[in-house]
């Protein structure tokens, strides 16, 4: 088996240089650390089968029989890979922009001084002519712009904006990009923000979970918008509007949200400003009270634009019946090609749910002809029809099935899937 991997405490540069890797050398099986930071975190919970990664608890390190590593060359860095390093003369190839070789005994090695190791992995994809999806485009941008902050760091070559234009003209989604970054903030921005979550005005709408704040600001800060997104992010919100008074009878108004649920362009141009749905401001000559009051109002009268779970779920495709056998549940999971199923009643109650990986605790052969509900998986993350996608995908993190239970009245009527989840955050 020939396996690419990077470093634990994963960033977005490791995860796209590990997938983009694949691409080159196609053979080889993307293994995904343990231990990644929060933001990938979020980003697999949705992903993960998109991306078809294997966890490295799920892999048998004996059957390796060589390595690619990406953003490292560190077996320290690596997750559990420490019998590897053992073997003699054990062949890897490493991908890596960082110019302190390691410890890590290549027998093919490319390193590069550019901002991200992703840029490389590009570079020679690109000359290849692989074709890519516009979801791995933007885990790419993602790479780039992690590593580089956004192309603003001193180690930001014209090679890392040459790919990160390449990725734009193929489909990465700059929107879906900022959900996942952050951005640092200096001591006067800092203070601005600490202010704002503090002494903001939260409420909700249905669903939609708004926040209005009223801050007091001086000139020469340029990172306001930046601010409002920190602040909508921390609360959790999906639309807040930052309100800064600049005079008297001069007062900046500043949006950011979800454009799935909520145009936040369309209520700064009514302010005589501007926007996109994710993202408005607007210079009202009026006073902050009064600005204030106007931009409650109009959040209260705009339409919301959450889209209901029933919109995306599809018919469960088929389901275990609570009477059969471990046995007889096990051959339908193969004849399916699925890896877990529902259990269900005959008057479709859910009773939870069947996995393939499940059937390796059976010891003794009488054991396969004990009723399947003796094996199930209970307490399932389940969802309404009525409520929201935004809930499916908070849910989803918390789901090993790859798919979501749609429950009404009791009884189990579809599921709504990552990739339905997936082509509902991307405009394909």
């Amino acid at each position: 088996m020939i396996i690419v991997t990077t470093h634990t405490n994963t960033d977005f540069d490791g995860l796209a240089s590990m997938v983009a890797a694949s691409y080159l050398y196609p053979e080889a099986v993307r293994v995904a650390p343990a231990h990644v930071q929060p933001s990938v975190r979020d980003f697999l919970a949705v992903h993960w089968d998109m991306l078809q990664l294997r966890s490295r608890n799920a892999l048998n390190v004996s059957e390796v029989e060589r390595l690619i590593v990406t953003d490292t060359s560190n077996w320290e860095r690596l997750d559990a890979l420490d019998e590897l390093a053992r073997r003699d003369n054990f062949p890897a190839i490493i991908w890596d922009h960082h110019m302190t070789p390691g410890n890590i005994e290549a027998e093919e090695e490319h390193r590069e001084e550019v901002g991200a190791t992703v840029t490389l992995l590009l570079e020679r994809m690109k000359a290849r002519d692989c074709a890519f999806s516009p979801v791995q485009a933007t885990l790419f941008l993602l790479g780039i712009y992690d590593d580089t902050g956004s192309l603003s760091f001193p180690n930001t070559t014209s090679r890392d904006a040459g790919m990160a234009a390449f990725l734009l003209e193929n489909g990465a989604d700059l929107n879906v990009v900022s959900a996942y970054l952050d951005s640092a903030l200096d001591a006067r921005h800092l203070d601005i923000f600490s202010r704002m979550l503090s002494e903001s005005e939260t409420f909700a709408i249905g669903s939609l979970q708004l926040g209005v704040c009223v801050q007091d600001t001086h000139k020469g800060l340029n990172m306001l918008p930046t601010v409002v997104s920190k602040f909508k992010e921390i609360k959790g919100l999906d639309v807040a509007f930052g309100i800064f008074p600049m005079s008297a009878r001069k007062t900046v108004v500043i949006g950011r949200g979800n454009p799935k649920m909520f145009d936040v362009g369309t209520l700064a141009r009514v302010l005589g400003g501007g926007g996109h749905p994710g993202a408005g401001s607007a210079v009202v000559h009026a006073p902050t009270d009064a600005v204030r009051e106007r931009v409650i109002e109009l959040i209260r009268q705009a339409p919301g634009r959450e889209i209901p779970v029933r919109n995306l779920m599809t018919k469960t495709s088929e389901c275990i019946p609570a009477g059969v056998t471990i046995r007889e549940a096990a051959a339908r999971l193969a004849h399916a090609g699925r890896q877990a199923m529902l259990v269900v009643e005959d008057n479709h109650r859910l009773l939870g749910s069947f996995a393939k990986e499940q059937t390796a605790k059976i010891k003794q052969d009488r054991q396969w002809d004990r009723p399947v509900t003796s094996m199930i998986r209970q307490n399932l993350p389940v969802i309404h029809p009525d409520q929201s996608v935004r809930e499916a995908l908070q849910l989803m993190a918390h789901s090993e099935l790859g798919f979501l239970p749609v429950v009404a009245d009791g009884r189990l009527i579809g599921e709504i899937t990552r990739s339905a989840i997936i082509l509902n955050m991307y405009d394909f």
